[in-house]
């Protein structure tokens, strides 16, 4: 968010915070220690919060046809960039 507008930046984290999907470093923490300490029968599920929070993942995220479009145009997408900068670099 640092590279849009400070006018976009103040709203997207407004709506975000009013939403609850913003966490403190100390409860973002939480949640990561929560997984870390998770009993290993415990798969699949994301903690969020602390205390042992979980939250389900959308349906979306189980759409193996978009997660494989998602991987296919991400990797188009750094081939990209990645030959942009070769260009850019032996231009110099």
């Amino acid at each position: 968010m640092r590279e849009l507008p400070s006018c976009f930046s103040c709203i997207a984290l407004f709506v975000l915070n009013l939403l609850g999907l913003l966490q403190s470093p100390e409860n973002g923490v939480s949640s990561i220690l929560d997984a870390a300490l998770a009993p290993p029968e415990i798969s699949g599920v994301y903690f969020f919060g602390g205390k042992g929070r979980t939250i389900k993942s959308s349906k979306l995220s189980y759409d193996a046809r978009l997660g494989q479009e998602l991987w296919s145009t991400s990797s188009d997408l750094l081939l990209q960039l990645q030959l942009a900068t070769m260009e850019t670099l032996t231009s110099l």
